[in-house]
């Protein structure tokens, strides 16, 4: 999909700004749970009684975080065989529809204060915005082997972008209205990004709709990063990655809450410059350094060099030490990400874009869900501890990346690959 006069290794963005708008809202989404359900939880806003200890609300505030994830962590393999069979625009404007829905209801359950509707909310809500995974996979479909480096990293600042709108303005929603306000407005917005997904994205990829498909083997699909042989260790790889980046990134505010008594509207502030400085890293960094160096390369010494700095996060005793430290970690952290996702797209052919980079969106969420819900118990023991342990399994993902003997990949500098 080349338009006329554009140079033979360069895709056309017009078409996938629906998609990356898509992504956009799913982050900005879940940026608003990640700073707003922490303190929501940890000060007295109704869902608790005054009596119930700080400990028990961190458990309570990391599960919260963690169903989201896990719904996309479940949802992910399935709707990205889906959209295999189906067509990536069927099956994206189908889930739009639900999550539109399920944003109501987690509006509702805030106004009145029912946990367990917001856990179960959450949940589903996960599941069909694992849409972003069919997001991928059709710019995947259209990318160039050259330009692959520079799309991915639109989608990652699309979702870095996405923690930066969705706490900025929902933070001042909440903290100055009610805390349900933004997510009714999500769900207004969501109806606008329907509409441009129905109107201006057109679906490169041609499904096999005489192709079967087993039900059962799409449910389990996620059971193939055991099985890939030639990828299975870069599934590994990855989810280490992810489960010590947004494991952290989902603790950090316990962190805030507990060492300095952040407030929403601090935490909100904290959450969207920190996603601010990592949408400008990942858009006027990343993609010239991935034109630079091999995905290969950069995953593994971002995660290395951002792990380190993860360790130093827990050192300075100021609150306003966490912006000297934290930030940039993350803005190194934020091209691991970016490169590890594509570099598993480049070790496999287009028919299997759509199962593996939904395996993988499935492994990013999984690890994002796991590291929320631990590290909540972890807080509950010593609140710098997660941050410790998330620190260091980054440090591993790089180092393990080091000894895999890729089968394909176009290198660009001698790494000891």
């Amino acid at each position: 999909m080349l338009s006329a006069g554009m140079q033979p290794n360069k895709t056309d963005l017009h078409p996938l700004m629906p998609l990356y708008l898509v992504i956009l809202v799913a982050f900005a989404g879940y940026g608003l749970m990640v700073s707003i359900f922490i303190p929501m939880l940890m000060h007295d806003t109704g869902f608790f009684d005054k009596s119930v200890p700080t400990s028990t609300r961190a458990i309570y505030g990391g599960i919260l975080l963690a169903l989201y994830p896990l719904g996309q962590f479940i949802g992910a393999p399935v709707i990205g065989s889906l959209a295999d069979k189906f067509g990536r625009k069927r099956v994206l404007m189908i889930s739009l529809v639900f999550t539109i829905f399920f944003y109501v209801i987690i509006a509702y359950s805030i106004d009145i204060r029912f946990l367990w509707l917001l856990m179960g909310t959450c949940f589903l809500a996960g599941l069909t915005e694992s849409n972003v995974a069919i997001c991928q996979s059709a710019i995947a479909d259209v990318s160039t082997e050259d330009d692959r480096g520079r799309l991915f990293s639109y989608l990652y600042t699309a979702m870095s972008l996405g923690y930066f709108v969705g706490p900025l303005a929902g933070g001042q929603l909440a903290v100055h209205f009610k805390l349900s306000s933004p997510f009714w407005i999500t769900a207004v917005f969501l109806v606008f990004v329907y509409l441009w997904v129905l109107i201006s994205f057109k679906d490169s990829y041609v499904p096999d709709i005489n192709k079967k498909i087993s039900y059962f083997k799409t449910f389990t699909n996620l059971s193939s990063v055991f099985t890939d042989i030639p990828i299975r260790r870069v599934y590994l790889i990855n989810f280490l990655i992810y489960f010590g980046v947004f494991g952290l990134a989902r603790v950090i505010q316990i962190y805030l809450v507990d060492e300095w008594n952040f407030s929403i509207d601090k935490v909100t502030l904290y959450i969207a410059a920190l996603s601010g400085i990592c949408a400008i890293s990942n858009l006027f960094f990343f993609a010239p350094l991935s034109k630079r160096f091999s995905l290969r390369a950069i995953t593994i010494w971002t995660s290395i060099i951002g792990g380190i700095m993860i360790l130093i996060i827990v050192i300075p005793k100021s609150e306003y030490s966490i912006w000297f430290t934290s930030i940039p970690a993350f803005f190194i952290l934020v091209w691991a990400i970016s490169a590890c996702g594509a570099y598993i797209s480049t070790l496999v052919d287009q028919e299997r874009q759509g199962r593996v980079l939904g395996n993988n969106l499935a492994l990013q969420v999984g690890a994002e869900s796991i590291g929320a819900a631990i590290g909540g118990f972890l807080a509950a023991m010593f609140v710098p501890l997660p941050i410790l342990v998330y620190g260091v399994v980054t440090i591993l993902g790089g180092l393990l990346l080091i000894t895999y003997k890729k089968h394909k990949e176009p290198e660009s500098i001698p790494d000891g690959d």
